[in-house]
């Protein structure tokens, strides 16, 4: 009995004081514009709202972005917000005399705003260095070693044919060497091509006349090492690179020559004839041979043209060739390059277009430079397209979430007020989520809960063993708001236990970015093995950095 006096004079004690005022109730902030979705063409934003308060509005401090704002005696307010290129949160806290705070959070996309039609074009450039050249070289010698030589060069029969009383049909019937080499050097517009080939053998057949009298002989002709030297030029075709090797010298160290069993009068002719079949031999198998290894080995440097379904939705990209410049530093090689995502062509991105050039492309291997705009425009594409929006089975996909939600949570349902954004930041490289809406439902689909998420992350990568990127999100820094929740929530949502559940949704988001990078190919030379890239951002650039190994 004392016990419930005790509790019905307490309560009545703090009814009494709410009701004298002694109870400083925290002010109402609602944020009238703008709306979460909103896009902004321009460097600034108009944010309105109304604050209430128990005791008198215009005390309560207003602060938007870190400027304070007085409101009007009804409680409205508006100022004029600065935001830069990309996403940005509007951080709204109203505050009262008694420091109740209160706070509003939601995002804008905002600068030089473009569709996401396809019809914009972004560069994506690629530069492999000397040492990378160097590298190229040595695996091409290995396959020279184990050409055919023979085969290669056997379309040439005759390699000699003079009729008459005096003259002679000469054929390669063989032709062998022990090893290779490959020295490619990158100069002004073309590649120093030295190819060396050891302890050559070429044997040929000879049927001759002499004074009309036919006789026929064996020829071997030997070189220790024949060095074969031209300059291979570099084009581009059809948005890939091409090589040709259109002059070579030849020459031959150790040449010697073996022949007998004919007559002084056609000796000379045969040997003269030989020691040219070989040179022209050697010549044709190079000049067959090199280029369109090279051009096998660069193909993997240029932007490829790519048409699949990507997340669900058709998705073209389109390449037409910029720029290619060959130089002592390397191959440096850009191309135009344009994607469209079908259904997702309202979209809109932050166009922020910046220079390629040779000197953005610096890398100790071979390097790659993708440009924000190509990235943002295919995740607005995507977005648009409603590509990453989703629905996922707490107690099946997420699991590990129910014991942070609701009993009553059975599904999730993910989608983004605004599209993702990449930005290159310095060396850094960040991703942007504005207003990424969670909708918990009930296993009737009643919403109970519905959270916004705004966030910024960084971003690493690497190549997956097809080529492709690999994307994954760092610890984001979040901005969290409970836009409401229904009676039926038994345990009512809270910041901190918001941010328990952030892990499992941060993932599926990461999910869907590395899938719409994976189109985005890295840059390979064939026969080079490159080391752990780096990923860094560089004004504009998505930028790979592949160290030789």
């Amino acid at each position: 009995m004392m016990r419930a006096i005790a509790i019905s004079v307490l309560f009545g004690g703090l009814i009494g004081c709410a009701a004298d005022g002694g109870v400083d109730a925290p002010p109402t902030l609602e944020i009238t514009s703008p709306q979460r979705g909103t896009t902004v063409q321009g460097e600034t934003v108009e944010v309105s709202g109304v604050v209430t308060d128990d005791h008198d509005a215009t005390k309560v401090k207003v602060v938007i972005n870190g400027t304070q704002v007085t409101p009007s005696k009804d409680g409205t307010f508006t100022a004029t917000v600065p935001v830069g290129a990309g996403i940005t949160v509007l951080e709204t806290h109203a505050t009262d005399n008694g420091a109740n705070d209160v706070r509003d959070v939601r995002a804008v996309l905002a600068g030089d705003l473009a569709m996401s039609d396809g019809t914009k074009a972004a560069p994506v450039g690629a530069r492999i260095g000397a040492a990378a050249f160097a590298k190229l070289g040595t695996a091409m010698a290995t396959t020279i070693k184990g050409t055919d030589f023979t085969a290669a060069v056997q379309s040439m029969n005759p390699v000699y044919d003079n009729g008459g009383c005096l003259g002679a049909k000469i054929d390669i019937t063989s032709l062998t060497i022990s090893n290779a080499g490959v020295a490619l050097v990158p100069k002004v517009n073309a590649l120093d091509t030295g190819v060396t080939l050891d302890n050559v053998v070429v044997k040929l057949h000879a049927n001759f006349k002499v004074a009309c009298i036919g006789g026929s002989t064996n020829i071997t002709v030997t070189s220790s090492r024949a060095h074969i030297d031209g300059d291979l030029g570099l084009a581009v075709a059809g948005g890939k690179i091409t090589t040709s090797l259109a002059a070579a010298a030849v020459t031959l160290d150790g040449f010697a020559i073996d022949i007998g069993g004919v007559p002084g009068a056609i000796e000379s002719l045969l040997k003269g004839e030989a020691r040219k079949a070989a040179e022209n031999a050697l010549t044709k198998a190079v000049r067959d041979r090199v280029p369109p290894m090279a051009n096998t080995a660069l193909a993997g440097l240029t932007a490829k043209p790519f048409a699949a379904d990507l997340l669900g939705h058709p998705t073209k990209i389109t390449i037409a060739p910029a720029q290619v410049n060959l130089s002592a530093d390397g191959l440096f090689f850009a191309v135009d390059t344009k994607v469209a995502v079908t259904g997702g062509e309202g979209g809109m991105y932050v166009s922020s277009p910046s220079p390629m050039s040779a000197s953005l492309m610096q890398s100790t291997g071979v390097g790659v430079a993708i440009a924000d705009d190509l990235v943002n425009q295919l995740f607005s594409g995507l977005w648009a397209a409603g590509a990453i929006d989703q629905t996922v089975d707490i107690k099946g996909q997420l699991a590990v979430l129910g014991a942070l939600l609701d009993d009553d949570a059975a599904s999730l349902g993910i989608s983004l007020a605004l599209p993702p954004t990449v930005t290159g930041e310095g060396a850094d490289l960040s991703l942007a989520i504005g207003d990424l809406m969670l909708s918990v439902k009930d296993a009737s689909g009643a919403e109970i809960q519905k959270i916004a998420l705004s966030a910024k992350t960084t971003l690493a990568a690497k190549p997956t063993q097809s080529g492709a990127m690999t994307l994954t999100v760092g610890q984001p820094q979040l901005f969290a708001q409970v836009i409401s929740q229904s009676d039926a929530v038994d345990r009512p949502m809270t910041s901190e236990q918001f941010e328990g559940i952030v892990g499992g949704a941060w993932g599926l988001i990461g999910g869907q970015a590395d899938s719409a990078l994976s189109s985005l190919t890295m840059p390979s030379v064939a026969g080079i093995t490159l080391g752990t890239p780096s990923l860094e951002g560089r004004t504009g650039y998505v930028f790979v950095d592949l160290p030789l190994q």
